[in-house]
């Protein structure tokens, strides 16, 4: 399956049902970026919808070669405009989250880290370790989607893994 030609296709059909598997692919990933700014479960929802809209606009006009790190760009970005457009400190996060459907994990443990995760860390090393632990991105990828340098990432991500461990423990 081709994740950016959805205009080329000659039925709207297979393009819709493409789309669809995109957005399956990769809501959890926009979904967890945006939580880990905004620390609110309907805002972090309207960012998810929002991203796709702008997938579906912007590949009717030319193609995206990395499709994963492009979404979670423009998710991340719309978070922070939001969250800038709210002037207001985010606090805590959500517990009704972990109860949705749609976002549950299977096992016990994944939810308890995911936890800890929003928690225990700073807005940064959220976003790095949702971007590397959850979507699977490498630190190279990360440090493009969040403009800071590849030593920083690999450095903040390993704090937050320190300050994870010593909680946990």
């Amino acid at each position: 399956m081709s994740q950016t030609n959805l205009h080329q296709q000659k039925n709207p059909v297979d393009s819709n049902l493409e789309f669809k598997q995109l957005f399956d692919l990769h809501k959890k990933s926009i979904f967890a970026m945006a939580l880990s700014i905004l620390r609110d479960s309907a805002l972090a929802e309207d960012v998810m919808q929002e991203t796709f809209i702008k997938l579906y606009q912007h590949q009717k006009h030319q193609d995206i070669s990395n499709l994963k790190g492009w979404l979670l760009s423009v998710s991340r970005n719309m978070a922070l405009d939001l969250y800038r457009k709210k002037k207001r400190e985010i606090t805590g996060y959500e517990e009704q989250y972990f109860d949705q459907e749609h976002h549950k994990s299977t096992d016990p443990l994944d939810r308890m880290i995911l936890r800890k995760y929003l928690e225990l860390l700073d807005s940064e090393e959220r976003q790095i370790v949702v971007l590397k632990d959850i979507s699977g991105m490498k630190h190279r990828e990360i440090a493009k989607i969040i403009e800071i340098p590849l030593g920083t990432v690999l450095w903040k991500y390993q704090m937050a893994l320190k300050k994870l461990r010593k909680n946990i423990e």
